[in-house]
């Protein structure tokens, strides 16, 4: 969500940066995550176009600290998160969703990893969508946002993380690995 707003800031010529204008754009923004039956994730649409294919370009990646680091948009995304998940049961990631947004979530998972395997993450990622760079630019954008998130107001890591989370170290695990982890920490939570 703050991916799409970032989107919209730029694509409507704000200075990410003028927080007074990034937060009147992002309360009159029409924005709606929709769930189709063959996909896991969340499209996201944006005044009617599905704009989920456009959130990871390096323009994104370049802006979003800004925006997401204005209180005001994250107020008004809390509140929209929370609506969202009021209307059924819903899985749902952010750096601060157990801490701020969903705080009586039944199980809370903190997934964390260094900015090396981030970034050979983030690699696979923008190759597999067709946009070409280099290892070495993704870690600088990768520690540049760290950077950013931990001196800022939004500076989560694992002292931050929620006291009834569970956390989780994914360096060594591959996706399949992680999934089994987050499934086997819910059943123990819920007593499944």
């Amino acid at each position: 969500m703050y991916r799409a707003c970032t989107l919209a800031v730029l694509e409507a010529g704000i200075d990410p940066q003028a927080s007074d204008d990034v937060v009147e754009l992002v309360r009159g923004l029409a924005m709606e995550l929709e769930w189709p039956r063959e996909l896991s994730q969340p499209h996201v649409v944006l005044a009617g176009e599905d704009v989920t294919s456009k959130l990871r370009t390096p323009e994104i990646e370049h802006a979003v600290s800004f925006v997401s680091g204005v209180p005001a948009v994250r107020d008004e995304l809390v509140r929209r998160q929370r609506a969202i998940a009021d209307r059924s049961p819903i899985v749902m990631a952010g750096r601060d969703i157990g801490t701020r947004v969903l705080t009586e979530a039944r199980t809370k998972i903190f997934l964390e990893a260094s900015a090396m395997v981030r970034a050979q993450r983030r690699l696979g990622e923008e190759l597999d969508s067709g946009r070409q760079t280099t290892f070495e630019r993704v870690l600088d954008e990768t520690r540049r946002r760290d950077e950013m998130d931990n001196t800022g107001q939004r500076a989560i890591h694992r002292e931050q993380a929620a006291d009834d989370a569970i956390i989780i170290d994914t360096d060594m695990l591959g996706i399949d690995d992680v999934v089994e982890r987050c499934v086997e920490a819910y059943r123990t939570a819920n007593g499944d």
